[in-house]
């Protein structure tokens, strides 16, 4: 991540309710337009699979250009051949990949986080100044260990959860966000975030309860529509017509209830968080605005929806993975 994480929290939110890093060398040419990045990540990935062992992950710079990151110059020949840009690194996804797992044996220190970043080619561990100075140590002493492949950052405040009483979807304790209107099995559902769902209860305006819940571990819950009304249509009219994998550099624009509509860039895939009340695993972080009221809500690219709000503070901002949630509960959009 780019930016410090300063007193992270899983934010109570509010959006829908409708129907529906990397720095890297700033490039002459415009940025290009929503519906030509998502051509092009869809190619990247691809080609980048194809590369096995020397593929070292996909990004956008600044510009949306999608970069596949190699580790040989084999492989960067072979990337550009199929047009597209490519950069020389030294550690593969695989080794980043392995390295943040090994991390995640320590899960459970509070106040700590880290994920790839994979403009930077490396594995980015955060620890807050509030997280307890044994487990504090364990961490920084396991990200040492590996060197280079390894950015430490330190940052200041807990990283607490909590949901806000107030409009939009809410239950008799606290108020959060439609994210996106779905449909499981047929039936027309509202998906939004798990710690929010595991309030239970009775949720309004459209008389919902909750069907499934998972938080923490990850972040997804679902809430029965019996309103029947929800096409797949953001608060702000953004129709959502797909559902797609986020990816580093990818611009992305949320909705919620408390900061409104707010826009950023995905600066890391794949963060472990441990907040307060457990860790979370596979969060995409943002360096879009949001504060306390904000949970649930949708994050998206165009008509791509990306993921749900869990959390943050004013600098970062945490979504879950959309189509993980998708793959989980079977869903479809409307």
């Amino acid at each position: 991540m780019h930016r410090r994480l300063a007193g992270l929290a899983i934010l109570g939110v509010g959006v829908l309710a409708a129907a529906g890093i990397g720095s890297t060398p700033a490039q002459a040419a415009p940025p290009l337009s929503a519906a030509v990045q998502a051509a092009a990540v869809p190619q990247a990935n691809t080609v980048a699979q194809r590369l096995g062992s020397q593929n070292a992950g996909v990004y956008l710079d600044r510009n949306g250009h999608a970069v596949v990151t190699v580790t040989s110059a084999a492989a960067a020949r072979t990337v550009r051949a199929a047009g597209l840009r490519s950069r020389v690194v030294h550690y593969s996804a695989a080794s980043l990949t392995s390295t943040k797992n090994r991390l995640d044996r320590l899960a459970g220190v509070p106040d700590t986080a880290w994920g790839i970043d994979t403009a930077h080619n490396q594995v980015v561990v955060t620890i807050s100044d509030a997280a307890p100075k044994a487990g504090a140590a364990r961490v920084l002493a396991a990200a040492q260990r590996y060197g280079s492949e390894v950015r430490v950052e330190h940052t200041t405040g807990h990283f607490s959860t909590y949901v806000r009483g107030g409009d939009a979807i809410q239950n008799s304790q606290a108020r959060c966000s439609d994210g996106f209107n779905v449909r499981r099995n047929g039936q027309l559902m509202v998906l939004t975030a798990g710690h929010c769902t595991n309030l239970g209860g009775t949720w309004s305006p459209m008389g919902g309860q909750v069907v499934a819940s998972n938080s923490p571990g990850g972040d997804e819950g679902l809430i029965t529509n019996p309103s029947g009304n929800g096409p797949s249509q953001i608060n702000t009219g953004q129709t959502i017509s797909r559902i797609g994998q986020p990816t580093q550099g990818e611009q992305v624009t949320k909705s919620g209830s408390t900061t409104g509509v707010t826009g950023g860039t995905i600066e890391a895939v794949e963060q472990t968080v441990n907040f307060d009340v457990g860790v979370i695993y596979h969060l995409f972080a943002t360096d879009v605005y949001s504060d306390h009221g904000d949970s649930g809500g949708p994050g998206y690219d165009g008509s791509t929806g990306l993921g749900t709000l869990t959390g943050g503070d004013t600098q970062t901002t945490f979504f879950y993975p959309a189509w993980r949630e998708f793959n989980d509960y079977g869903l479809t959009l409307p």
